[in-house]
C-alpha cells in the first residue's frame, strides 16, 4: 500500500475519490427511498362495527369503554332526537307544545358538549312521533309535547324497555298515567321521582362532579313547580341547583334538566362549562347503565 507523502497530496487524492464516486451509476429512483411508508393504524373491530352501524342506521348508539377502569375512555357514537305528538305535527306551530327552536338549541348544546369533551361522536336523529316504532331504538330523547291517549302506551313501553328522556317535567302526569295504565306499574313502588344526590353514579359517569352545579337561567314555558327553586333577578330568572330523576323499576329513565344552549345573539342564552359537563355525565350514564336501550340492543359489546 502506498501512502501519500503530503497533506496537499492527500487532499487531492480525496477529491479524486469523491469525483469518482460522483460518476458512479445512479440507483433507480424506486430504490433511493428504501424506508417503508408510515404504517396506518388499523381500525379496531369495535370502530369498524360502530362505523358500519352508524352508516346503516341499524342502531342509534353504540359505545364501549376502552379501559373499564377509566370512565373517560368511553367511545362510540350516539344519535339524539326529539319526540312529539302526532297532533302537534298535524297542527303545526299553532298546535301547542314546547318551543321547538329552544329544544333544538338544547340538542345542539348536547351534541357540542359530547364532541368537545368525549370520544363519542354525536349527531341528531330525525324528530319522531311517540307512536313511531323507531322510538324504541332511540336511546335518548327530548319530548316536545304531551302524548295523546293512543300514544301513551308506546311511550310507556319505551320507558320500560330502557329509553331515557330529558326534561320530562311538563309531561310528568302523562308519563305517570301511562306507566300505571299501560305498564301496570304502581306509583311509589315500581315508578317514582326523587332528587339525585351526589352519591348517585351518574355524577361520576364521566366527570367526577359534586352534585348539580348552581346556575341561573332564563325561565321557559316548560318550567314546572318542581323546578321553581329560588328566584332572583326578577320573575324571568330561575336558579337551578338540583335535578329530579324519574325511576322506572329502579332504573333511571329520565331527568328534569335544562341544557344551556350554545351562545347566540340572545343575552338570556349562555353556555356553561359545568352544566355541559353534567350533561355529558347524564348522556354517558343513560347509554351505559344496566338495562339501557343501548345495552339491550348490543349486549355483546359489554
Amino acid at each position: 500500500m502506498q501512502f501519500l507523502s503530503s497533506p496537499r497530496a492527500a487532499t487531492l487524492g480525496l477529491s479524486l475519490m469523491l469525483a469518482g464516486c460522483a460518476s458512479l451509476p445512479q440507483l433507480p429512483s424506486q430504490l433511493q427511498s428504501a424506508a417503508p411508508p408510515p404504517a396506518t393504524e388499523a381500525a379496531s373491530p369495535f370502530d369498524s362495527l360502530a362505523n358500519q352501524y352508524e352508516r346503516s342506521g341499524q342502531f342509534q348508539a353504540l359505545v364501549r369503554y376502552e379501559n373499564p377502569a377509566d370512565p373517560q375512555s368511553v367511545q362510540g357514537f350516539v344519535r339524539l332526537g326529539q319526540i312529539q305528538s302526532m297532533r302537534v305535527n298535524q297542527a303545526g306551530a299553532s298546535g301547542g307544545g314546547a318551543d321547538t327552536g329552544e329544544q333544538l338549541r338544547q340538542l345542539d348544546g348536547l351534541v357540542n358538549a359530547l364532541e368537545t369533551f368525549t370520544q363519542i361522536k354525536a349527531d341528531l336523529a330525525p324528530s319522531l312521533n311517540y307512536a313511531d316504532p323507531r322510538l324504541l331504538d332511540l336511546p335518548i330523547a327530548i319530548p316536545l309535547s304531551l302524548p295523546n291517549e293512543s300514544e301513551m302506551e308506546h311511550l310507556s313501553r319505551y320507558l320500560m324497555e330502557g329509553g331515557f328522556v330529558f326534561n320530562f317535567g311538563s309531561q310528568f302526569e302523562a308519563y305517570r298515567e301511562g306507566l300505571e295504565k299501560y305498564g301496570h306499574l304502581v306509583w311509589g313502588q315500581d315508578v317514582w321521582t326523587e332528587y339525585l344526590d351526589e352519591s348517585h353514579p351518574l355524577f361520576t359517569a364521566y366527570f367526577p362532579l359534586k352534585g348539580v352545579p348552581r346556575t341561573e337561567r332564563a325561565l321557559t314555558k316548560e318550567d314546572t313547580a318542581s323546578q321553581s327553586g329560588e328566584l332572583s333577578g326578577g320573575a324571568r330568572r330561575l336558579r337551578q341547583d338540583r335535578m329530579l330523576g324519574l325511576f322506572v323499576k329502579g332504573q333511571l329513565a329520565g331527568v328534569e334538566f335544562y341544557m344551556p344552549p350554545r351562545r347566540t345573539g340572545r343575552t338570556e342564552q349562555y353556555e356553561d362549562t359545568a352544566q355541559s359537563q353534567l350533561a355529558v355525565n347524564i348522556v354517558v350514564y343513560a347509554l351505559t347503565q344496566e338495562g339501557s336501550l343501548t345495552r339491550r340492543r348490543v349486549p355483546a359489546q359489554y
